[in-house]
């Protein structure tokens, strides 16, 4: 079995919860996911099977959109309300009540758009050291997060009903949604913290795709055929820009060789397909005239 799974995560839920899921629906050992979401989140998450977990590295790379509701007037330590929350005191937050959408939308987003430096959460599964931040930040530990930079294409205010704001959120991988709305409560000056969060698409799939399993009440998979469910490599990776080998190529790739390239310039992920199925990811070879496999997937 090979191919992906498009999965409507619930909330409370782990990524590796419906990994495991999947794992045992599928009687399949090799499955992975394209991004992680947050327990507190829903929605879109990849689930690839089999040789589909070969070009999971190439998903995660994926432009997403989120839908996210921030609570405008109040910290969180993990920048979401699942960890400690210091409310804005009272006198405070008279300073901030009379925030409108207007000003909000003209002096809050524009400072968000574009290239960004952004710091990630330090309850979060990114590695220091080779430890995980959140086990360091649970333990008490001390560290630094490092600032890195992210794109954020279009953010567009949903529903204004101060102080919580439900914002839609395109972005380049990499970017934490909880990082972003800390920083707009940090630059307003009252913080905040995201309350709820939903990842609608991932590149051009989306939560309201014919294939896409809801999960978000449970994992009812005992009278679910997976086989309906399943997207082939070849229907999900479509777009993508392909190669046709003959008999002679596939041969010598597939033996550690390579073969001319008819085009000047690989750039960027490139398909070979043999008898209408693919069977690797190409690269260049020592010379830049020809291509070989970066990754068989047969």
């Amino acid at each position: 079995m090979r191919g992906f799974i498009m999965v409507d995560k619930g909330r409370g839920m782990t990524s590796f919860d419906v990994v495991y899921k999947v794992r045992k629906w599928a009687n399949e050992k090799r499955v992975g996911h394209a991004g992680t979401l947050d327990p507190l989140a829903t929605g879109l998450l990849i689930v690839a099977v089999g040789e589909a977990t070969k070009v999971l590295e190439y998903l995660i790379g994926f432009d997403k959109e989120y839908v996210v509701k921030g609570f405008f007037g109040a910290v969180s330590d993990t920048f979401d309300a699942e960890g400690r929350i210091e409310v804005l005191s009272a006198e405070k937050a008279k300073k901030y009540a009379g925030m409108t959408r207007k000003d909000f939308e003209k002096t809050v987003l524009p400072k968000f758009l574009g290239e960004i430096n952004q710091v990630p959460p330090k309850y979060s599964a990114l590695k220091i050291d080779g430890k995980r931040a959140m086990d360091m930040a649970r333990n008490g530990e001390k560290f630094e997060m490092k600032s890195r930079k992210v794109m954020i294409y279009d953010l567009k205010v949903v529903e204004f009903n101060w102080p919580e704001v439900v914002i839609k959120v395109k972005c380049g991988s990499g970017t934490y949604i909880r990082s972003l709305i800390n920083d707009m409560g940090q630059e307003i000056g009252c913080g905040a913290y995201v309350k709820e969060l939903r990842r609608s698409e991932i590149d051009r799939y989306t939560v309201g795709d014919d294939k896409v399993i809801d999960v978000s009440q449970g994992f009812d998979f005992a009278n679910k055929n997976i086989e309906q469910y399943l997207i082939s490599l070849e229907v999900m990776l479509k777009h993508w820009p392909r190669v046709e080998l003959t008999d002679e190529e596939f041969a010598i790739l597939k033996n550690g060789g390579a073969v001319l390239y008819k085009k000047n310039e690989l750039d960027g992920v490139l398909l070979a397909y043999f008898k209408d199925k693919i069977v690797g990811i190409l690269e260049k070879g020592r010379d830049s005239a020809t291509i070989k496999f970066r990754k068989q997937i047969f």
